[in-house]
Order: C-alpha cells, then sequence, then structure tokens
C-alpha cells in the first residue's frame, strides 16, 4: 500500500495496514487518545507534570529518596497501556477519561467481522443520543424489546451529525453487517459516511496524534474492502490529513453563524459543507475519489467518460480548496481549463 509517506512514518503505517487485529497496535491508538484527551482537560503538558498531578509522592518516599518512577513517559511514547486502577484514579479527576481509553470502537476495529455475533451487545454500549438513532422506541411501557432499525441514508445523516466515536462505531457495525450480508449499495453509503465523519473529527485525531494510523485501519477494514463495481477506493492518509485541514479552515469563513460556539453546531456546519450546502466545491473537493478498476480488463468508453468527469468534478473541486478560491459550475475558468486539458488527452 502508498501512503505517500517514506521511511520509518512508512514502516509505522504499514504494520497497522498489515495486521488490523492487532493488540498491541490498538492500544497505542486508545493510549494516545486517552492520554492527549488528559493533557488537553489538565491543561498540563509533560509527563512529570501529569505523574505528579496525578501520582504525587508522599512525603514518606521523598525521604527514601524514591527516584522519579518516569510511569508516564511510557504512556507517552507507546510503550504502556494504563491499568483499571490507574484509568479510575485519573476518572475521578478527569471525568470521561476513562470511557476514551475503553471506548467500544477500539475493540470493534479489532475484532472486525468478528464483533457481528454480538452487534445488539455492541450497539448498547454506544451513547443514548445514538441509540435513539439506531433503535425503535418501545411501543408500549411492557414491552422492553429494542428493534434495531435498518440501515438509510437519513440514518446515517443523524449518526454522522452527531461527530463522535459511538457513531463511529455505530457506522462501523452497520458497515460490518452489511457485508457480511453483501448489501453492496449499503455499504457504498455507509463508507462515505464513516469518510465524513473521520473528515469532521479529523483535527481532533491529528491533535491526539492518531489521524494517520487510524486512518490506515479504516483503509483495510472498510474502503478497501468496500465493493465500489468498476471503481477503487483512492484516498490515502496524507490526502485524508489535507482534507480534513482544509474542512476545518473553511470553518473560519461562515459568518451567518458561529460554527464554534458548541460542537453540535460544528458538526451541523462541517455537515452542510460536506453535503454541498455552501458551495458545489467544498462538496466535490473534500468527496471520495474513486479510481478506476481494471481488475476486470480495460474500461468502456462510457465507463472512461465517467470516471474522467468524477475525477475532474473532485480536482476542480481540491484544486479551489487548496487555493483558497471559490468556484461556481458551470461558468468557471478552471472548470474550462480542465476540460480543455481532458479533450486535448
Amino acid at each position: 500500500m502508498s501512503f505517500r509517506v517514506k521511511g520509518k512514518k512508512r514502516q509505522h503505517l504499514q504494520q497497522f495496514w498489515d495486521d488490523p487485529s492487532n493488540r498491541r497496535l490498538i492500544n497505542i491508538l486508545r493510549v494516545r487518545y486517552w492520554y492527549a484527551g488528559v493533557k488537553q482537560k489538565t491543561g498540563l503538558s509533560t509527563a512529570y507534570q501529569l505523574e505528579c498531578y496525578f501520582e504525587p509522592l508522599t512525603k514518606a518516599s521523598i525521604d527514601k529518596r524514591t527516584p522519579f518512577r518516569n510511569k508516564w513517559s511510557r504512556y507517552q511514547s507507546d510503550k504502556h497501556k494504563p491499568g483499571t486502577a490507574l484509568a479510575d484514579l485519573v476518572e475521578a479527576k478527569v471525568p470521561g477519561s476513562a470511557r476514551e481509553l475503553n471506548h467500544p470502537l477500539w475493540e470493534v476495529l479489532r475484532l472486525g467481522e468478528r464483533a457481528l455475533p454480538k452487534i445488539d451487545s455492541w450497539m448498547e454500549k454506544l451513547e443514548p443520543r445514538v441509540l435513539t438513532v439506531v433503535y425503535h422506541p418501545p411501543k408500549d411501557q411492557m414491552n422492553f424489546l429494542k428493534i434495531r432499525q435498518p440501515y438509510t441514508h437519513r440514518l446515517g445523516s443523524k449518526l454522522v451529525k452527531l461527530g463522535n466515536l459511538d457513531a463511529l462505531s455505530a457506522l462501523l457495525l452497520y458497515w460490518l453487517e452489511s457485508k457480511r450480508l453483501g448489501e453492496n449499495k449499503d455499504t457504498q453509503c455507509q463508507a462515505s459516511s464513516i469518510y465524513q465523519l473521520l473528515l469532521m473529527m479529523g483535527m481532533d485525531f491529528r491533535r491526539r496524534n492518531i489521524a494517520e494510523e487510524l486512518f490506515v485501519l479504516f483503509l483495510v477494514r472498510v474502503f478497501t474492502a468496500t465493493d465500489w463495481g468498476d471503481r477503487q477506493f483512492g484516498i490515502n492518509p496524507a490526502h485524508y490529513k489535507r482534507a480534513a485541514e482544509l474542512l476545518y479552515g473553511l470553518l473560519y469563513e461562515i459568518r451567518d453563524i458561529n460554527p464554534f460556539s458548541s460542537w453540535a453546531v460544528q458538526c451541523k456546519t462541517m455537515y452542510q459543507l460536506l453535503s454541498g450546502k455552501k458551495g458545489s466545491d467544498v462538496a466535490y473537493g473534500l468527496n471520495l475519489v474513486l479510481m478506476p478498476n481494471w481488475q476486470f480488463g480495460p474500461p468502456t468508453e462510457q465507463q472512461w467518460k465517467s470516471w474522467t468527469y468524477d475525477f475532474r468534478l473532485a480536482h476542480w473541486g481540491w484544486i479551489h480548496l487548496n487555493r483558497g478560491t471559490h468556484g461556481r459550475l458551470p461558468d468557471d475558468e478552471l472548470w474550462e481549463s480542465l476540460n480543455k486539458v481532458t479533450d486535448a488527452h
């Protein structure tokens, strides 16, 4: 797999591609996510400060000249996963941190389709807002049986707009089920929703130093495993990181509302951007890039025309976004120049 990175970084990402079920690799992501969250919420910047804050040495220990244990530096360097006792200790001062460390997403990612026999058990571990979207409400108070709703585009949109790990977990579980059942249209729709949500949460993943690794896991688990018909998924980690950065930057251009007033408003605004409600150049530029799949031979003339048109739209939007300009079809100078280049070939 080409990640557009070299050296140690490429080797690091390659192991996530080669062995997505590896518990050690999943633990790297969950600990990084937890550690960065704890740093952010405490306002402390070093492992030493965190250790002194959560596990200060007693006077008796100091009198015995107990050296600095350097335990928290091992969490920072991916060498150790905190145990239950420490997670509970941190949770007492940073509520919600234990949930981030032990979130169902990490285990569902590791298990893949092996999570399906207990899909509803996994779903029920998710937050109430997700459960409200996923399950039909009981018809009467005496009926406690929950019935999971079939996947629809509307259901997926509701989950994406929640913008959290729970919604991402639900979408992943739906995708795994659809893949098992051979529902290709549903897997395509679900994969697209997962990509949108990864973009929306991308800057948080970057701040927590897991963006590329997490994307590679979804790349191998979902995006390359989805049947795209005569296409194949064409986005690598470098493109994903840049796309998430561009999406976040667009929030500063919104004038009718303050997208930073709350996370819910920010998610709603990002979803509108990705849906084309703030401009088609954004929607096309940040959409999935699907390349031609020639495993069954050269494409037909119609397939080639369809692919080149879709790619031209994506390229048009991507260039505008990276230039910081805005385009409007069909009267757009960049669009006309791209058409001339395509026609010349």
